[in-house]
């Protein structure tokens, strides 16, 4: 980085002090958290705050911004960085697992699953470390509930289980959008009340200055250093990157950075690189999908469910029926998109543009 980040903190009239900016800049070149701007150096302060406190914490981020990344910054700086980091995708989940992944389930408690023996669920396994629970809005009521009482009681009771089990661990949850803004959100108001008690907010990548350009030139350095070349960005591309707005925000610059590596023999183009190819476009009543001829069978076949997904407003079974495929498949291939890199809980931002 060019300057220090208590230096650039102190432009930015911001509060971190001088041995958390040390302890921010060493997780951020370990980690791959970046960035130089006044929004990312408030976001450095506020996940230092909360490693502080023995606290669940609320992430708030859209598709792309890099909650993942905050949240294990979150736990590298706080005294749990030694115990373990787990990750589960409460949208990737079975209706039907969900509890047991979560709870842990005793011998042959749950006859529809397809093993018998007993097994901790994701709380215990987390120890005394951090629990990160993406996209936790995806939960239904019932579960959202039954999360409720273990973030207050600090107790699981494992499905089949007679004796409840202490937990340890910090959860961390995340969401899109701020559910204490919105009309209505999917988050119960108990659940929300409890974990807005220390909420973190990660901002898009349109927010955050000039660094788009220093993810842009660190993304390339890293592509250089695995394929031996010495491929630049054009100043062409380096003034697309402040005329974008980067709707899929940091995973979108990535993609388009490799996507241009692969079709430059020398400087990258991004401005080709991020023309979106797939369009929803407005047919009657329905809609319409137009995929260009020569697309991959794998993309196609990701953006149709992406797509009916949309139509369906994120009824996984509804949108299991119109493809002809069973609800598992459906929820395997979501989950396989996740393992990818791909954004599938905002289908409007992952490689999808509606005309209206």
């Amino acid at each position: 980085m060019a300057r220090s980040l208590d230096q650039q903190a102190a432009e930015d009239s911001l509060s971190l002090s001088d041995a958390d900016a040390f302890a921010v800049a060493k997780v951020c070149s370990v980690g791959g958290l970046l960035g130089e701007s006044g929004a990312m150096l408030r976001l450095f302060e506020q996940l230092a705050r909360a490693a502080s406190l023995r606290v669940d914490v609320l992430m708030i981020g859209e598709g792309g911004s890099g909650k993942e990344l905050a949240a294990r910054c979150l736990h590298e700086l706080s005294e749990r960085s030694m115990q373990p980091f787990l990750v589960l995708n409460c949208g990737a989940q079975a209706p039907g697992l969900i509890e047991s992944e979560l709870f842990g389930n005793e011998a042959g408690a749950d006859p529809g699953v397809t093993h018998f023996a007993a097994q901790r669920g994701c709380f215990e396994r987390t120890g005394a470390g951090t629990l990160l629970l993406e996209e936790v809005s995806d939960l239904s009521p019932e579960m959202q509930l039954k999360l409720l009482r273990v973030l207050e009681s600090r107790r699981v009771m494992p499905v089949g289980g007679t004796r409840e089990v202490d937990i340890q661990c910090r959860v961390i949850a995340t969401v899109q959008s701020d559910p204490r803004q919105a009309k209505t959100s999917l988050l119960r108001p108990e659940l929300l009340d409890r974990l807005s008690i220390c909420p973190v907010a990660v901002p898009p990548l349109r927010d955050r200055g000039n660094d788009s350009e220093l993810l842009a030139r660190y993304f390339l350095a890293v592509l250089n250093s695995e394929e031996g070349t010495s491929k630049r960005l054009s100043d062409e591309s380096i003034a697309c990157l402040s005329r974008y707005s980067w709707p899929g925000n940091v995973r979108e610059l990535r993609n388009a950075v490799h996507r241009a590596f692969i079709l430059a023999d020398g400087d990258l183009d991004l401005g080709s690189a991020i023309d979106r190819p797939l369009q929803l476009s407005s047919n009657g009543d329905g809609r319409t999908l137009r995929i260009p001829v020569g697309t991959p069978l794998a993309d196609a076949e990701r953006w149709m469910i992406l797509a009916t997904l949309r139509k369906c407003e994120g009824n996984k079974t509804r949108a299991a029926a119109l493809l002809g495929v069973s609800l598992k498949t459906l929820y395997n291939r979501l989950h396989a998109y996740r393992a990818q890199g791909f954004n599938v809980s905002d289908t409007d931002r992952e490689l999808i543009e509606v005309a209206n």
